[in-house]
């Protein structure tokens, strides 16, 4: 019996990709979240094989979700299911340790072969993905990269919840710290990204930019 959890805001979304699961996978449970905390509360309660990730869902932290949901369950397999621009968007999301990155746009078979591929416990890389990134290696060229790798796990998690509009005070209360802890890793996260306000901050982070055309 395979467990499998959909965290998309979007109902209709969720129930065509559980018509898919349940073509690849019969023996299944499917259980639904709508946000980031909604999924942390999934993964609490009892042990998930795979999770169908939107990256748009309200609370998002970005690339940070991976960590924070494999934290919860470390064999966690994750499979981003996103409308964003694939070819900006997968290298990052698959170098912070997502299983597999499929666009929205896709055919019902692709996805069919994304979701088997990952429970195989292979990693999913769709063919334009794999053409971008032999021709970047053919010419030299480096794939996107993600700006806050340079950052400690806690930087990244501080990073994320700036990024989200969280004032200094919020983000303490929410992470059970001092408000000068915080605004000490805000100022080490500005030194280390050479950015000197939030604004320059969020022009770095593009996945966060891209969030409303990403409401599909």
């Amino acid at each position: 019996m395979y467990h499998i959890l959909i965290i998309d805001d979007h109902p209709m979304v969720s129930i065509g990709i559980q018509a898919i699961v349940k073509t690849v996978v019969e023996n299944s449970t499917i259980t639904f979240g709508y946000t980031f905390q909604e999924g942390l509360d999934a993964l609490a309660r009892k042990h998930v094989d795979l999770m169908i990730l939107d990256l748009a869902i309200p609370g998002t932290r970005g690339p940070e979700m991976i960590s924070v949901y494999r934290d919860a369950q470390p064999d966690l397999k994750i499979l981003v299911f996103s409308g964003r621009d694939e070819l900006r968007n997968a290298p990052v999301y698959l170098d912070r340790g997502a299983n597999g990155f499929l666009h929205k746009n896709s055919f019902d078979s692709e996805a069919a072969r994304a979701i088997r591929t990952v429970l195989e416990n292979k990693k999913y890389i769709s063919p334009k993905l794999k053409e971008a990134m032999l021709s970047n290696l053919i010419e030299g060229k480096p794939m996107p990269s993600d700006p806050a790798a340079q950052l400690t796990p806690r930087e990244r998690e501080v990073l994320g919840l700036l990024l989200t509009g969280k004032w200094l005070k919020s983000i303490a209360d929410e992470l059970n710290v001092k408000i000068s802890t915080v605004g000490t890793q805000k100022n080490r996260i500005f030194k280390k990204l050479k950015v000197d306000n939030i604004v320059d901050l969020a022009k770095k982070f593009w996945y966060l930019e891209e969030s409303t055309a990403d409401h599909l």
